[in-house]
């Protein structure tokens, strides 16, 4: 298209060079001018005659019509003419941001009701076409022991990042969310999710990270259960009816019923919502109920009910048992704030949405689902982790001065299965229903939604296998500066104390049991507890050789983080091996990478606390391994055991063995205050082989020491000869386990 060139008068005002798409980022005024050449000068002719030969100002006022950095500086009239000119582009913006309201929530004579002005559109329904995630069948026998079957199928479920587990059909734990006490006398206060703008409420999260735990939505209703089910159920009918006319068929007796929307209509239909709404659609939801406040859907507390409650009320499917289990690392955590280690329920209803997520701390997550209608359930494997960072930027660029919310809205909204899919991501289905397990395994972005009212409740899991996805989010926690909700230190030292004991409790015994055979798997040189302890413990090593001196250093209390959790000022690292500290602030700590920001004075008035000494972590780190000299030195020196602390106390249950000293469950500190018993019995008469095998050993070592004697005579060798019950180890000094007068005859001679 041919233009005019305009000259511009000496002394007259410029015509800014603005493209239609180029904008300035500092806001301006424009002032209105009396006279054509007070804003553009004298005309010159072109080629052109049919042009306009001046640029006036309603072109310009146009132009910045839709540019808020400008700042007008109007009169009456001209707010006329603008509106005049950009009348038809206005209506055509308006018709694509404002929808008509598809829900009214409440009403004059009931706060609680619910009018569905929209309607269910089959023909549009847009389905994913996804692969289903794989499903489980424990036998009554694979179903007893829960962390251990979930260990067996992770290997299987990886890859998917997501599973169910179908119960064996006898296992049948009471439903207590329909009893009257939580039913109808239970509150909680929903939450309200806009579905249509469902991604919305999400642009904090994949703005800041993709991982957060969740955003807050906006409060609705006080509700319970029971009110709730009838708001939801009440939802379902008006929706999937046709013309105002329930959708129904006839029965074989003729009557005519109402039709049960079916999965796939529901997913159809939330699938058209998400990628191109027609109105507003709300609905609400009861997210992250804590259990102990709530309640909780399984049995808490003893009753005098059948004993078949009783049974539940022990299983270690119970979400309330499931996290602390003896061989979980979560129950090494004694603080209950951060609410990992209670279970949370939700309540939804159709649409109602949980967004792509991260389980916080890369945790597994195992749901459970009591009653209701079916859910569905969208994961990313968490190996494809870089690949999901990379979609969501493409799919949300960063918005430009000219694009609007609404836009950058739109763009959100394109983040379905199919989208995620198209761009090289697997995405899988997991459909939940009532009495079914679904498993979420470590780093996995998971997503869903709900057909109806259900109830479910969930919990988070960290099993020895956790443990190198525990130090990776540790570290990005810190380098994000997010706050913690468990320690992993505690996590990782807890795990390797109590691999140590089971070594040991072995090496008296003779004899695998159970727990111990657990915690074995884990330890030796191969180990997954080796692997990530050494790579800790060298990590620590490095830090604490570069930032300070013996000087600067002391022990830590032993009650340092026993009734709270410590973090560093600047990044939230756990604090729980090390911390630095300074005389100015005592009651603020910041980890040693950090210790220079801690406060502005001199380097030298630092004071660095640790837990153990390095030498002292290498030690637990041959123990680990399975080294004998360093297994028994840990043993007696940071569990405090001895070979007396296998004999069963008098007072103790038949058949159940009391580890370590009375009120201690790992030794030390940190289990203080708590008691916990072998669940198998360890057999006394095992102390006679042990000694002996513990003599032999011995006296090889001593004819090793007198043959090096013989050999360094000649140097003038200052070695002096040691005790039967002594002797120097490749690694450390460390005095073997004195055997008892009581063990074995032998002992006294010896």
């Amino acid at each position: 298209m041919r233009t005019k060139r305009v000259a511009r008068k000496k002394g007259s005002l410029k015509r800014p060079r603005l493209h239609p798409r180029v904008a300035y980022q500092t806001s301006f005024k424009l002032r209105k001018v009396d006279s054509i050449e007070q804003r553009v000068g004298p005309v010159a002719s072109v080629m052109d005659e049919n042009a306009s030969a001046v640029i006036d100002g309603a072109m310009l006022k146009s132009l910045s019509a839709r540019r808020p950095w400008i700042l007008h500086d109007l009169g009456a009239g001209d707010h006329m003419q603008v509106e005049a000119s950009t009348k038809e582009e206005d209506t055509e913006h308006s018709s694509k941001t404002c929808l008509p309201k598809g829900v009214a929530r409440g009403c004059p004579d009931c706060r609680d009701c619910v009018k569905v002005m929209a309607r269910w559109q089959p023909e549009k329904g847009k389905k994913h076409l996804l692969e289903e995630a794989p499903v489980f069948r424990p036998n009554e026998e694979e179903f007893k022991d829960a962390l251990k079957y979930i260990k067996s199928i992770c290997p299987i479920a990886e890859p998917y990042g997501i599973c169910r587990i179908i119960p064996p059909t006898s296992w049948h734990p009471p439903s207590l969310i329909t009893e009257k006490s939580m039913w109808e006398d239970s509150t909680f206060e929903s939450q309200v999710q806009r579905i249509d703008g469902l991604q919305d409420q999400n642009l904090g999260e994949f703005s800041v990270c993709s991982d957060m735990e969740g955003v807050k939505l906006e409060p609705g209703p006080r509700l319970t259960p029971k009110i709730f089910k009838i708001y939801a159920d009440d939802f379902v009918s008006q929706y999937f009816s046709v013309d105002g006319i329930l959708d129904s068929e006839a029965d074989s007796n003729g009557c005519v019923k109402q039709r049960e929307p079916s999965v796939g209509d529901i997913e159809g239909e939330y699938g058209r919502i998400i990628d191109n709404p027609t109105e507003e659609i709300e609905v609400i939801c009861g997210d992250n109920l804590d259990s102990r406040v709530f309640g909780s859907g399984f049995p808490v507390y003893k009753s005098l009910e059948t004993c078949t409650s009783q049974e539940y009320l022990n299983s270690g499917w119970n979400l309330n048992k499931t996290a602390v289990l003896p061989d979980s690392l979560l129950s090494f955590e004694i603080f209950s704030t951060s609410g990992l280690l209670r279970p949370r329920l939700r309540l939804g209803m159709c649409f109602s949405s949980c967004p792509w997520k991260l389980a916080v701390h890369h945790l597994y997550c195992l749901s459970y689902m009591h009653i209701g209608s079916p859910r569905i359930w969208y994961a990313i494997p968490g190996n494809h982790g870089s690949k999901f960072e990379v979609a969501m930027k493409n799919y949300l660029p960063e918005s430009t001065v000219e694009q609007s919310k609404m836009q950058h809205y739109r763009q959100l909204m394109k983040l379905t299965p199919t989208t995620l899919k198209s761009a090289g991501l697997p995405v899988y289905r997991c459909i939940q229903y009532p009495g079914e397990f679904v498993l979420v395994l470590p780093r996995t972005r998971y997503s869903g939604f709900d057909c109806g009212f259900n109830c479910s409740e969930s919990i988070h899991l960290a099993p020895v296998e956790w443990l190198p996805h525990g130090h990776n989010s540790a570290e990005l926690y810190s380098e994000q500066a997010r706050r913690t909700f468990i320690s992993q230190d505690k996590l990782l030292i807890g795990a390797a104390r109590e691999a140590v004991r089971a070594q040991w409790l072995d090496l008296l015994s003779g004899k695998d049991i159970s727990i111990n055979a657990r915690w074995k798997e884990a330890a030796g040189k191969e180990g997954i507890l080796a692997k990530v302890l050494k790579l800790r413990i060298e990590m620590e090593a490095n830090r604490r050789k570069y930032l300070c001196n013996t000087s600067q250093s002391k022990k830590m209390d032993k009650d340092f983080d026993s009734t709270s959790k410590k973090e560093c000022i600047v990044c939230y690292y756990d604090l729980h091996l090390s911390a630095a500290t300074c005389p100015c602030s005592a009651d603020r700590y910041s980890c040693l990478n950090h210790a220079k920001l801690l406060c502005s004075c001199p380097w030298g008035r630092r004071i660095f606390l640790y837990r153990y000494e390095i030498d002292e972590l290498r030690i637990l780190i041959e123990a680990v391994d399975g080294k004998l000299s360093a297994i028994y030195k840990w043993a007696k020196n940071d569990l405090q055991l001895s070979q007396q602390s296998i004999v069963s106390d008098k007072n103790s249950s038949p058949g159940r063995r009391q580890i370590g000293e009375p009120g201690c469950s790992t030794g030390g500190s940190e289990g203080k205050g708590k008691e916990k018993f072998y669940d198998a019995s360890i057999p006394y008469e095992g102390w006679n082989s042990t000694a002996s095998a513990i003599r032999e050993e011995l006296k090889a070592r001593m004819l090793q020491w007198k043959s090096l004697k013989e050999k360094r005579l000649k140097g003038k060798s200052s070695l002096k000869p040691t005790s039967l019950f002594s002797y120097a180890d490749d690694a450390c000094n460390t005095h073997m386990p004195e055997v008892s007068s009581d063990s074995t005859s032998e002992s006294s001679s010896s």
